[in-house]
């Protein structure tokens, strides 16, 4: 699915300054607030914005970054990814090639490293390893290169596969929701219209007191 310009102007001025307040972002991307805080919904329903985060200086924190490559067997990858996941000193970690990792390891001091190439010492899936010590960081900036005519992957939130052309766009209840053909998108709203008629029901009976109306009782809801 490929993102348009507002959508786009958002992620680069978020990328910027993630504490930005939506009024202000409003004004960045020549919008209305309502319209930036319902883009930034769906972009994190998408998945694509997965959070803001505190960015912290290692360094002036006096902690200490190696940079590891790993190596082990073919059927010890899944295996070795699962326990190195597991360190909290692992900040990042990533399959470089078949049977290859690469990590950002980070310790409060020297010890604290010595300890932890102890432990990494203890796991049998790896093969050999090699690491370097950050003396430095030089730049150091998110992976994400914005620009116009960015991509993204949006799987059918019927079917749950990859849609590979454009999606098809509903919005139901102020939100949009993304399908990968026709036929999910009908099967969508039948199951969304049962769901809500089902909630809607649930309400009624949580409030007894509260007579239904001539459309509760006799007339379902269609969601178009």
């Amino acid at each position: 699915m490929e993102l348009d310009n507002i959508d786009i102007k958002i992620l680069e001025t978020l990328l910027e300054d993630g504490r930005i307040s939506f009024n202000d972002l409003a004004k960045a991307t020549g919008v209305s607030t309502p319209t930036v805080s319902s883009r930034v919904a769906t972009l994190t329903e998408l998945g694509l914005i997965r959070g803001f985060r505190l960015d912290l200086d290692t360094e002036l924190m006096n902690e200490i970054t190696a940079i590891l490559t790993l190596d082990c067997r073919p059927s010890d990858v899944d295996g070795l990814i699962a326990q190195l996941e597991a360190f909290d000193e692992v900040r990042e970690l990533f399959v470089v090639d078949g049977t290859r990792l690469m990590a950002k390891v980070t310790t409060l001091d020297n010890d604290h490293m010595v300890r932890f190439f102890g432990a990494l010492a203890e796991i049998e899936e790896i093969v050999t390893y090699r690491y370097h010590t950050v003396t430095r960081t030089v730049k150091e900036l998110p992976r994400s290169l914005i620009h116009e005519g960015l991509k993204v992957t949006v799987d059918c939130y019927y079917c749950s596969k990859p849609i590979v052309e454009n999606p098809v766009k509903i919005k139901m209840d102020g939100k949009d929701h993304y399908l990968c053909c026709g036929s999910c998108e009908s099967l969508y709203r039948e199951k969304y219209g049962r769901i809500k008629e089902g909630a809607d029901i649930d309400s009624a009976c949580a409030h007894p007191d509260h007579p239904p109306d001539e459309e509760d009782m006799g007339h379902s809801h269609d969601h178009h």
